[in-house]
């Protein structure tokens, strides 16, 4: 069933309007590795009937992904927005949705060669990790930029330049701090401007 909503398609979180406002600001040399648009696809494989992975996939031009090459943000933001609004009614929302995707995203980042190599600082120190995010970023976007500024030992906040929507970095950061066993871990995402966000991160 497609769970997209009246209120998605006119304005606000998840609206085709906000949907072209974001694509009007991402040009054609930006681009994003392809594992993340595998792991959206998977992701509505297991979550999603047969027709709304098949609005996914026709969202992101049925095209077939390699983990590691380069493709357009602009496909990405038109996949993730599909995808969240099929599983809307299922996450609590567009947003809870597109949550999900960013949180079921960065398993794929961390089965790779750079993610195992972040994983294996944290059992020395977990602040590490935290540490290598914004490198991790440029490993996977050609688009934007995430700087990072420590609050205390144990808290920090990750400032993201880029057109896909805070929610989805909100997922993947809380993912990377579970996948690093650390107690407690939370992540809040706050939306600044259409492609400026933050989010705001700790552990005990």
């Amino acid at each position: 069933m497609n769970s997209t909503s009246t209120a998605q398609s006119s304005q606000g979180p998840g609206s085709q309007q906000e949907l072209e406002q974001r694509l009007a600001v991402v040009g054609p040399k930006d681009t994003t590795r392809g594992f993340l648009f595998i792991a959206a696809l998977d992701f509505m494989k297991t979550e999603a009937n047969a027709e709304a992975l098949k609005r996914c996939m026709e969202a992101a031009g049925n095209t077939n992904f390699t983990a590691f090459f380069s493709y357009p943000v602009a496909t990405l933001l038109k996949l993730t927005y599909a995808a969240a609004r099929e599983l809307s009614g299922k996450y609590n929302g567009f947003d809870g949705a597109m949550q999900q995707l960013g949180f079921r995203a960065a398993p794929r980042f961390l089965e790779s060669t750079t993610g195992k190599m972040l994983l294996s600082l944290v059992g020395k120190d977990p602040k590490r990790l935290i540490d290598s995010m914004p490198s991790a970023y440029k490993a996977a976007w050609e688009h934007g930029g995430c700087t990072l500024t420590w609050n205390g030992p144990r808290s920090g906040r990750l400032t993201y330049v880029n057109a896909i929507p805070v929610a989805y970095f909100s997922g993947s950061v809380l993912q990377i701090l579970s996948a690093a066993q650390l107690k407690n871990a939370q992540a809040i995402g706050r939306q600044t401007s259409l492609s400026e966000s933050t989010v705001d991160f700790s552990w005990d």
